[in-house]
C-alpha cells in the first residue's frame, strides 16, 4: 500500500528545517540547512532569498533520501517563514533584491513619515499593528524612495513562505497570517484595502492573492520537482507566518492559550476571538478560522548565540569533542549562579527592539556589573534579561485583559531546563513544553504537518492533529519566593531600558555622524 506522506519547510532566520511525516504524524527525517544574515549597515538585516531555496532543495532532497520515502509518497506540501518580510520579484519570481527580513530597521524616516500622516490612526486601526520601522509597508516605501527602478520592476512583492510556495507551484500568493506586515490590511476582513492601498502608494497589482493557510495554492511544477527530487504535481498550501505555525505546533488550539516563542525572535502569542488595537503589540491572524493572535516580539532571544560566538570558544570546543550543543555547557555554568545573578541585570536589544519599545537604536547592555561578577552571573544575566524582555510585553497585554494563567513553550530556548525554570519564575505561570518541541523548531514543523495534512485531505481537524501528537509534556512551575525576588528584578529593568532609551538614541547619531 502506497504511504501518504507530507513534506514540511520551516524558513527561520538563521536556517530551513525540513521534515518528512507519514499520515499518523510520525517524522521519518529531519534536516536542516543554515545561512547568513547579512549586515550592510547596522540598521539593515537581508538574507539573499535564493539562499532559502537552495536550503529548501538540500533539505527536502537530504529526507527523502534518509527515510526511504518514494517520491509518489508525497502527498502534500507547506512551508512557512519569517514575518515582515519584502521580498521584490520579476514574472519568474526572481528576487531583485536580497530579502529585507523582520530585523531590518531601514526604514526610520519613512516610518516617522507614515506617523505623521492624518490618516495615521485609521491605518494603525485598520491592519491592527502599529507604524513600525519593521514592518513591511516602511520597507516598501524606503525601496520607492531609493530604488523606484526596482520598485516600479517588481511583479510582486512577496513574502519570506510566499517566495518558496511560488518557487514551489509558479503560483503568487500570500496568506492571512502573513498580511498584517502591510498597513493596507483590513485585518477584520482579510482582504487587501483599496483606499489604504492608495494612500500608501502601494499598486494592488503587485499584492498577491491572499488565502487561508490550508488553501491549496497550485501543485508543484517540474522544474522544481527535479530539484528536489519529486514528482510533479504534488499539492502545496499556502502556509503560514513562522510564529503562527509554532504557536500551533506548541498545542495553541483553543481560545486563551498561551505560546511562548524561545526562539532568536522571542515573545509570545495568545489566540483570541476579536480584534484588539494596542499599538505596543502585534496582531496576526492565527492559523484556525475565527481565531487572532495578540503577540509580543522581541530580539533578546539571540542574546546567548552572541555570547557564544564572541565568548563561547571554549564551550564550542568542548561541546565538539563532547558530542552536545555548546548552549548545554552555557546553561550549565548559568545554573551555577543565583537568582537575580548577583545583582546583574541584561538589557537584550542587541537589534534594536520591536515590542513594546519600538526603538531602532535601543541597544544591548550589562547592567550592575563589580569585580565579583562572573561569567556564570552574566550568563543567567542573559537569560534573565530575555525573559524580561518578554515579561515587559505580558504586563501590558494584563493591562488590556488580555489573562495569561499559563504558557505552551517552543523554541530553541526549550532544551534548557534552566531558562525554562527562569521563564516560569519570572512570568509567574507554569511554562509547559511539550515532548516533541525540546528539541529546538519542533514545534513549527508539527504545526505544518497539522495544516498540510488538512489542506490536503489527510486530517479534517487541525486542532485535533495537534492535540494527539503532544502526549508529553514536562510542566516548570514557577517559585512564589523566586517570583517575588524577579518582580523587583523587573521593577529595576523597566526603569532601566526606559532611561537609557534617548541615550541609546544619541549615541545612534554619534557613531552615524562619526
Amino acid at each position: 500500500m502506497t504511504r501518504r506522506c507530507i513534506l514540511t519547510v520551516d524558513c527561520g532566520t538563521s536556517s530551513t528545517k525540513t521534515a518528512l511525516w507519514d499520515e499518523t504524524g510520525e517524522t521519518l527525517a529531519e534536516a536542516s540547512a543554515a545561512y547568513r544574515v547579512e549586515r550592510p549597515d547596522p540598521l539593515w538585516a537581508e538574507i539573499d532569498a535564493e539562499a532559502w531555496w537552495r536550503a529548501l532543495c538540500s533539505t527536502a532532497r537530504d529526507v527523502l533520501a534518509r527515510s526511504g520515502v518514494r517520491a509518489d509518497e508525497v502527498a502534500g506540501i507547506g512551508v512557512d517563514g519569517v514575518g515582515w518580510t519584502l521580498l521584490p520579484v520579476d514574472r519568474a519570481c526572481k528576487p531583485l533584491t536580497p530579502a529585507m527580513i523582520w530585523l531590518d530597521r531601514r526604514g526610520e524616516a519613512e516610518t516617522e513619515a507614515l506617523r505623521g500622516l492624518s490618516q495615521a490612526e485609521a491605518l494603525v486601526n485598520l491592519a491592527a499593528n502599529p507604524l513600525d520601522a519593521a514592518y513591511i509597508t516602511p520597507k516598501l516605501r524606503w525601496l520607492q524612495a531609493h530604488h523606484p527602478a526596482i520598485f516600479d520592476a517588481a511583479h510582486q512583492f512577496l513574502t519570506c513562505s510566499g517566495f518558496l510556495t511560488a518557487r514551489l507551484t509558479g503560483v503568487f500568493t500570500c496568506d492571512y497570517t502573513q498580511a498584517y506586515g502591510y498597513h493596507c490590511f483590513d485585518m477584520r476582513n482579510a482582504r487587501w484595502d483599496e483606499a489604504a492601498a492608495h494612500l500608501l502608494d502601494i499598486p494592488l497589482e503587485k499584492l498577491p492573492p491572499l488565502h487561508a493557510p490550508t488553501d491549496v495554492v497550485g501543485v508543484l511544477m517540474p522544474s522544481a520537482a527535479q530539484e528536489i527530487g519529486l514528482n510533479p504535481g504534488v499539492p502545496v498550501i499556502a502556509g503560514c507566518l513562522d510564529a503562527a505555525s509554532g504557536a500551533l505546533g506548541a498545542g495553541v488550539t483553543r481560545l486563551g492559550q498561551t505560546n511562548e516563542q524561545g526562539g532568536q525572535a522571542g515573545g509570545f502569542a495568545v489566540s483570541l476571538d476579536r480584534v484588539v488595537v494596542e499599538p505596543q503589540l502585534i496582531f496576526s491572524h492565527h492559523v484556525l478560522p475565527g481565531q487572532y493572535l495578540l503577540q509580543a516580539g522581541t530580539v533578546g532571544g539571540g542574546s546567548l548565540g552572541w555570547f557564544r560566538d564572541v565568548f563561547g570558544q571554549i564551550e564550542v570546543d568542548a561541546a565538539a569533542l563532547l558530542g552536545v550543543s555548546p548552549f548545554e555547557l552555557l546553561s550549565a555554568q548559568a545554573k551555577a549562579a543565583p537568582p537575580g545573578a548577583n545583582g546583574v541585570i541584561w538589557l537584550p536589544y542587541m537589534a534594536g527592539e520591536r515590542t513594546p519599545l519600538w526603538s531602532s537604536t535601543a541597544r544591548g547592555a550589562l547592567f550592575g556589573m563589580s569585580y565579583a561578577t562572573t561569567r556564570a552571573d552574566v550568563l543567567r544575566a542573559i537569560m534573565e534579561g530575555a525573559a524580561f524582555a518578554v515579561y515587559d510585553n505580558m504586563r501590558l497585554a494584563a493591562e488590556k485583559g488580555v489573562t495569561i494563567s499559563e504558557c505552551l513553550g517552543s523554541g530553541g530556548a526549550t532544551s534548557s531546563a534552566v531558562w525554562c525554570q527562569i521563564k516560569a519564575d519570572i512570568y509567574g505561570v507554569p511554562l509547559i513544553v511539550a515532548r516533541r518541541t525540546d528539541e529546538g523548531e519542533g514545534g513549527h514543523s508539527l504545526g505544518m504537518f497539522a495544516l498540510t495534512a488538512c489542506g490536503v485531505g489527510l486530517r479534517d481537524d487541525i486542532g485535533a492533529a495537534v492535540e494527539r501528537l503532544l502526549p508529553s509534556r514536562q510542566v516548570y512551575e514557577p517559585a512564589p519566593e523566586r517570583h517575588a525576588l524577579y518582580e523587583e528584578m523587573f521593577a529595576i529593568y523597566r526603569r532601566v531600558s526606559r532611561k537609557l532609551l534617548d541615550d541609546f538614541a544619541d549615541l545612534r547619531a554619534l557613531i552615524v555622524r562619526g
